[in-house]
């Protein structure tokens, strides 16, 4: 997580912003000073070591904290959307 996976260039430790922490777990958004894109991870701390997951995205952080309490959608919902992008009827 110390590089960016799209330009591939390092990050500076102001890039990332920690928005969760608990039990050693940390939530962290990462912000590329270079390319302007993000990454949003999961770090885990334990006795055996150190993991994380991330993911590029498009939210910012502060989007990241309104969102993660909403609901999930369902799957109704989904094919719903489906419906209506394979009708074309929600236009980009």
């Amino acid at each position: 997580m110390n590089q960016c996976p799209l330009c591939k260039r390092q990050h500076t430790p102001e890039a990332a912003n920690i928005l969760l922490e608990k039990n050693g777990t940390h939530l962290v958004h990462i912000t590329c000073p270079f390319c302007q894109n993000a990454v949003l991870a999961v770090i885990v701390v334990t006795s055996m070591g150190l993991g994380s997951v991330g993911m590029v995205t498009d939210l910012q952080a502060n989007d990241v904290l309104k969102l993660r309490n909403s609901d999930a959608i369902s799957e109704d919902e989904l094919l719903n959307f489906y419906t209506l992008l394979k009708n074309k009827q929600v236009k980009f």
